[in-house]
């Protein structure tokens, strides 16, 4: 461990002497090979320093690293190629050999990054996809009005030229959905996960700072706070692999991500104010307005907006008729599931069955084993009932280790042979429990009547069931408005 630390301070370390000696060199007029030394060296060490924090480290699952690798040599090659064509050209004549390179690059890392995705949100994760997009119509705006309108309005530029500066920017907004969409997926969050998006978000600022000042500009450009910037992002990057977190950043957190978080809101708030502030923006600049297209990112952010709304409104629906434990229906849904169809039973006249279950002798296992082995045993009691259940009825937690079972359409020897199933589905074979077996058994009452009333069903079932623990339990007992009772 304190190797590693070592080793992260000194490439930070050389990181922050070969920045400031960027800038010096720059601003002291050296000749321009020793000028951009320090950048170079920084270029060259990236990939080597990713890949000594790979073997080193050994991660589970090292394909993205080893992108990382492949992307920042094509990115180290294509610095070399752009200096060489400065050095003895003197302009950038595109496109160059080393927008081949670079386009490699992007390439590569976008593959590595969706890898690292994949690999922490097994899962479509559907919230942080529309959040990725909504981000991602919102730069793409901001992208076409002041990055690509202007290079393709640009009636001196070659085509070539405009094809390929226009593909830089389509590149970085690839890269900052992916970048959104892994700070926002599900995974464990640490300091690999911050270096990286750290290095993403750094990138994509100077690559559009460089775009912006590219166009006005008209020319190449190299000065060297650009340099700095892109240093810092290639050294966050290196930083990262020299972790020791990379050896569990590919898992997934045990820890639910809120996927309405204040911090999140507020980024798809922002993002979603960019359409008018863009807006607002050109007008003041007296740009000429693209209606159409302002018009169609507002709808489309719109539309995003209503979906991710309608996304929570259901998780929120979910969450409120399904208990967190077992996963059945709350004690609430079952109330009221319990007063339609007893209405619905009055109009009609089908019968109506309820099951009251409940666990035995819950406490000693409770007391025995500890809370957990006891949630585990209600969890798999849980299952078990859902199984043996038909379709249409409702299978509920009403409370503790109590369960209750609507079954509509049902009538007293049908109803009997449901509780006899679920029984037998509880008791016939045993519960794991901390490396043991244990037998556990449900106490079952049930009542079924054709013109039902819900308390008076719900009371009736009570009594059945309290009938099936005095009679020794492990039993059902079923009870009908006859006075006569039978059991099982």
């Amino acid at each position: 461990m304190r190797r590693d630390r070592w080793t992260m301070i000194a490439w930070l370390g050389v990181l922050a002497i070969s920045i400031v000696l960027r800038v010096v060199l720059e601003a002291q007029e050296f000749p321009y090979l020793v000028a951009v030394a320090p950048y170079m060296l920084i270029s060259f060490a990236t990939p080597v320093a990713i890949l000594v924090g790979t073997l080193r480290h050994r991660p589970p699952h090292r394909a993205g690293w080893f992108l990382l690798v492949a992307a920042q040599v094509f990115y180290a090659a294509a610095d070399t190629v752009t200096v060489v064509d400065e050095l003895f050209s003197g302009e950038f004549l595109e496109p160059t050999p080393a927008d081949l390179l670079y386009f490699a690059y992007y390439l590569l890392i976008a593959a590595a990054v969706l890898l690292f995705i994949r690999r922490r949100s097994p899962g479509w994760d559907i919230p942080s996809m529309i959040d990725a997009l909504i981000v991602a119509v919102s730069a793409g705006l901001i992208t076409w009005v002041f990055v690509l309108q202007p290079l393709t309005s640009d009636s001196e530029l070659p085509l070539n030229a405009k094809l390929t500066q226009s593909a830089y920017p389509v590149l970085d907004l690839m890269l900052l959905i992916l970048a959104v969409r892994l700070a926002m997926g599900t995974g464990t969050r640490g300091t690999v996960l911050y270096l990286l998006l750290g290095s993403l978000v750094l990138m994509l600022s100077v690559d559009t700072v460089y775009l912006v000042q590219n166009i006005l500009d008209g020319g190449g450009v190299s000065e060297a706070y650009l340099d700095a910037i892109w240093m810092a992002s290639l050294g966050l990057l290196g930083a990262a692999a020299l972790h020791r977190g990379v050896r569990t950043f590919d898992l997934r957190s045990e820890h639910v991500v809120l996927d309405a978080s204040p911090a999140r809101l507020a980024v798809l708030a922002v993002a979603v104010l960019m359409a008018p502030g863009v807006q607002a923006l050109v007008w003041l600049l007296d740009w000429p307005l693209n209606i159409p297209l302002i018009s169609g990112s507002c709808a489309v952010m719109f539309g995003l907006v209503m979906t991710r709304m309608a996304g929570l409104v259901a998780v929120q629906r979910r969450a409120a008729v399904t208990d967190a434990l077992t996963g059945l229906r709350t004690r609430r849904y079952f109330t009221d599931a319990l007063s339609l169809e007893c209405r619905r039973a009055g109009r009609t006249g089908h019968g109506v069955g309820l099951l009251v279950i409940d666990v035995d002798h819950f406490k000693r296992i409770n007391d025995g084993y500890g809370h957990p082995a006891g949630d585990q045993v209600l969890r798999e009691v849980s299952h078990r009932l859902a199984a043996a259940t038909r379709a249409g009825a409702v299978v509920a937690r009403y409370g503790g280790e109590e369960f209750v079972v609507l079954a509509p359409h049902t009538g007293p020897e049908d109803l009997l042979a449901l509780a006899e199933r679920l029984r037998s589905a509880v008791a016939d074979l045993p519960i794991a429990v901390d490396d043991e077996l244990l037998g556990v058994t449900v106490s079952i009452g049930a009542a079924a009547e054709t013109h039902p009333e819900p308390d008076a069903l719900l009371r009736t079932a009570d009594e059945a069931l309290y009938a099936a623990k005095a009679a020794g339990r492990n039993r059902s007992v079923l009870v009908t408005p006859s006075p006569t009772a039978t059991a099982a």
